[in-house]
């Protein structure tokens, strides 16, 4: 049979490769076949060679600022350098070569590298840096800040409150407060087969850098700097094998968490009358976390997939136990401890099993079912201790808290017809807990949703979820000291309903504008809680809009409307009274609104755009009738860039970003170091700033 003459022109025109006449035998050997030594093949394309761009050029900076810099780097007035690079490399063999760089000039910098040849290895690098700028105002006339060691100042007069410490003022010296992760990833990836793949992957991790602690003397306390000075170094193995209808991971992870940094010990600077000169802290110990895992999905037949995991972990903490009590009032009549270190053992448990299955054009079933354990073996022992180097206190014994969670999800889905569907579930889920006010928690799901399309170009989705959450009897653990209220209401533990609706409008009136709104509502109701949360009600609304002004203009806006309402009962008079004597109300409020627009001057080779954001939140709270001031945010945040294409591998970038932050916080403002009688504070202050970052960069492209 000849190959029709039509069939081999179209594919001539869509660049298919054909053999015609091949299995003609009338043809076959005669020469007479078409002669496929000069077509090409336009799917089959490979790109070879080098390819990329590299950024170069300068930003300044106008104001000092630790909250616009947070995570970025920028928190220092004056210049910085402005760095990028990406390149790609490809061969006609399979070998290639990526590496993106970014933000070469801050300290958010990072690079990822990876090379090999497709389909036959991979190897990777990356390197990542991760600051965290948590506070420029902070104050203390602590000596040695970022150690583990802290001292008063020389002259220091003690005192029984804050006011009497007449050194305190001039002793004060700023200490910023910030973090800096530096991570080193490493790794290899072999395919020894067309469905066999396996990874190993290598991470090690630096943090180092300060934060805000505190620590007591029976009343009186006090706010510190912490030093933080971690390493992480983590493993991961796996083999993976994808079949036609077999899919299935094999794999180990390890963690390792050290802290070169044990225990931190400060002065006091309240007289005592315990002869407790020096406190000191434990600080996160050293552990270990390893794990193996399972995971296999299965195409059963053409219309169900079985999948299944299964994780088993065990982590491990065997730090020595610190001395009781620095106080030598107290040491040394201080009673051995049962053991020299935790000995802390964890095993978990994660298994999850889903069904999905298709069982007609209309209708489709599924079913998960999860299991997580949280074995915890640490043994238990009374332990003899010393209230904040202050007191003896009565003998404790540690409790090691385990759980145990089943859950099962089960849903349908029907077609009502074309462009409609409607889904309905129910979701069970138990918790049963160890050395918890509650033994077990069971939470009740059923929800429903119906998604249809209107016209092909209004798409609403509306769904509605009742939950409701019985608990066994609460009881107050017996071993904690002091002892709980008995009408006090964990809100993850208590009885509780939940409804909860949301409404979602997609709609495309044009092929150029694209339009969207949503509101959702939750309400909780704890009706059996006494002392606790009560209830609490949120809901929030937005729409947005894209359109496409013109083939060189796009213009997009949105915005946002979120609260969060909630109200709580508490007791005073415990133990004298049980009973709730004081109600405090919560209203949290966020708005988020934008505008952008982006437009090409093609004939100028000019590339504009603008965003603007404008973010408020508000926070209410009133106690007992008694408001507290607002807790305010609010940003205006503008960016405007413009990129010049002067040649054909050059590209002048230029931008600018304006933004003004502005927030007010009673827990911070006004709250210097001795404000507080009894509490000697870091007088942070919260952020504020008006500020710009100008860029001017060269991109050149090859």
């Amino acid at each position: 049979m000849k190959t029709p003459a039509s069939l081999i022109m179209l594919l001539a025109l869509l660049g298919v490769p054909t053999i015609a006449g091949a299995a003609d035998k009338d043809t076959a050997g005669s020469g007479d076949g078409v002669d496929t030594s000069n077509w090409q093949c336009k799917f089959c394309a490979y790109e070879t060679g080098s390819s990329g761009y590299v950024d170069a050029g300068i930003g300044y900076l106008s104001q000092d600022s630790f909250k616009f810099g947070e995570y970025t780097g920028l928190t220092d007035k004056g210049p910085y350098f402005v760095g990028d690079a990406l390149y790609g490399y490809r061969d006609k063999n399979g070998h290639y070569l990526d590496l993106d760089a970014r933000n070469l000039g801050l300290e958010s910098r990072s690079l990822d590298l990876e090379g090999g040849k497709q389909g036959k290895y991979e190897l990777f690098f990356n390197y990542q840096e991760l600051p965290h700028f948590i506070s420029d105002s902070a104050v203390t006339p602590f000596i040695g800040s970022g150690s583990d060691n802290l001292t008063l100042p020389p002259g220091w007069v003690r005192a029984g409150s804050t006011g009497g410490m007449t050194a305190l003022s001039g002793s004060l010296q700023q200490e910023d407060l910030k973090t800096k992760r530096e991570i080193y990833g490493l790794g290899v990836r072999f395919f020894p087969g067309s469905k066999w793949q396996t990874t190993v992957k290598g991470r090690h991790e630096i943090k180092e850098g300060t934060q805000a602690t505190a620590g007591s003397f029976l009343f009186n306390s006090s706010q510190f700097v912490q030093p933080v000075d971690y390493v992480t170094d983590e493993l991961d193995i796996s083999a993976t094998y994808n079949g036609k209808r077999l899919q299935a991971r094999f794999a180990y992870y390890g963690s390792m968490f050290s802290n070169n940094d044990g225990s931190l010990t400060w002065q006091n600077p309240y007289t005592s009358p315990f002869g407790a000169d020096a406190g000191q802290l434990a600080l996160a110990p050293d552990n270990t976390f390893q794990q193996l895992l399972a995971s296999i999905g299965y195409q059963i037949g053409k219309k169900t997939r079985l999948t299944a995991d299964l994780a088993v972990g065990r982590g491990e903490q065997d730090d020595d136990f610190l001395q009781p009590t620095l106080n030598p009032a107290f040491l040394p009549g201080s009673t051995p401890l049962p053991r020299n270190s935790l000995d802390g053992v964890v095993e978990t448990i994660n298994a999850t099993i889903k069904v999905n299955s298709a069982i007609s054009e209309r209708w489709q079933f599924n079913a998960a079912y999860k299991y997580n354990d949280r074995d915890n073996q640490t043994p238990q022992a009374t332990y003899n201790w010393v209230v904040t180097d202050s007191a003896p206190a009565a003998p404790r014994t540690n409790l090691p808290y385990s759980f145990t969670q089943n859950a099962l999800n089960l849903s349908a889905d029907y077609r009502l017809q074309k462009n409609a569907k409607a889904s309905v579930g129910f979701d069970y889920d138990t918790i049963e807990r160890t050395f918890q006010e509650v033994d077990e928690t069971r939470d009740s799901t059923v929800w429903g949703k119906i998604s249809a399309m209107a016209q092909d170009n209004v798409n609403v989705v509306l769904q509605a979820a009742y939950a409701d959450r019985s608990t066994s009897s609460y009881t107050a653990v017996p071993e904690i000291v002091p002892p709980q209220n008995p009408l006090m209401r964990i809100y993850n533990m208590a009885d509780r309903q939940r409804l909860s609706t949301a409404l979602q409008v997609l709609a495309t009136p044009r092929p150029t504008v694209s339009l969207g709104a949503g509101f959702e509502v939750a309400s909780n109701n704890y009706d059996k809680t006494e002392i606790g949360l009560l209830n609490s009600l949120e809901w929030s609304a937005n729409v947005d809009a894209s359109v496409q002004v013109s083939k060189k203009t796009n213009v997009h806006f949105f915005l946002n409307h979120q609260q969060i309402s909630s109200d709580q009962a508490g007791s005073q008079a415990f133990p004298v009274n049980p009973n709730p004597n004081w109600s405090a109300n919560e209203d949290d409020t966020f708005n988020t609104g934008g505008v952008g627009v982006k437009h090409k001057f093609e004939k100028r080779k000019i590339d504009f755009g603008a965003d603007y954001v404008l973010a408020a939140s508000t926070g209410e709270i009133t106690v007992s009738g008694q408001p507290f001031p607002d807790l305010t945010t609010t940003l205006n945040s503008l960016k405007v860039y413009a990129n010049y294409n002067f040649k054909k591998h050059l590209t002048l970038q230029g931008s600018i970003w304006w933004e003004k932050y502005d927030s007010e916080d009673f827990q911070l403002d006004g709250v210097g170091p001795s404000t507080i009688s009894n509490v000697l504070t870091l007088g942070e202050t919260s952020p504020s700033y008006d500020l710009y970052f100008l860029s001017l960069s060269v991109r050149y492209k090859f």
